[in-house]
């Protein structure tokens, strides 16, 4: 209940960029370790600790905000639609993440392997920085126009015109 009321109080976007930056720093160092300790009888309790760092992050901050995230981008007529869309994009991806992982840990190693989804982290602290708009405060019509009249520069100053834009019509 506690997380509900955060969500409320907490810019969104930054939010997210704090848990990607958190889930994306514990892949990082669990693939450090991996090579400063391999060998080491202190690896497996430094990877389990940066594991549940990792998990604190994406279920505190990264998966509460992507699920209320998704229900706000989407106009009303295509919520449903847009909502069953996504859903299912994060199922097959999380599918793939579970397929690969092992057979990356196989051919490439453990510290590599997390080196690799360092780099997704990375791809995705960028992609949500440039074009993911702050939601909290903000009207669902207010969200749609910005969708709709999104253009290159995608900065939150756009955002700040649509929402007086839309409170003078």
């Amino acid at each position: 209940m506690h997380l509900l009321y955060g969500i409320g109080k907490v810019r969104r976007r930054l939010m997210l960029l704090i848990g990607l930056i958190g889930t994306t720093t514990s892949l990082l160092l669990i693939g450090v370790f991996s090579n400063v300790l391999e060998g080491s009888a202190a690896l497996p309790y430094v990877v389990l600790s940066l594991t549940v760092t990792f998990l604190a992050f994406m279920q505190g901050a990264v998966a509460p905000v992507t699920w209320l995230m998704l229900a706000e981008i989407f106009p009303l007529q295509l919520r449903g639609l847009g909502m069953g869309i996504s859903v299912s994009c994060l199922w097959i991806t999380n599918f793939f993440i579970g397929l690969s992982f092992p057979v990356l840990l196989e051919t490439i190693g453990l510290s590599t392997t997390f080196f690799v989804f360092t780099a997704m982290g990375l791809l995705s602290i960028a992609f949500v920085k440039k074009y993911l708009p702050e939601t909290k405060g903000r009207t669902l019509e207010e969200l749609e126009h910005y969708f709709r009249t999104y253009d290159d520069q995608g900065d939150q100053a756009d955002l700040n015109q649509v929402t007086v834009q839309t409170k003078q019509v």
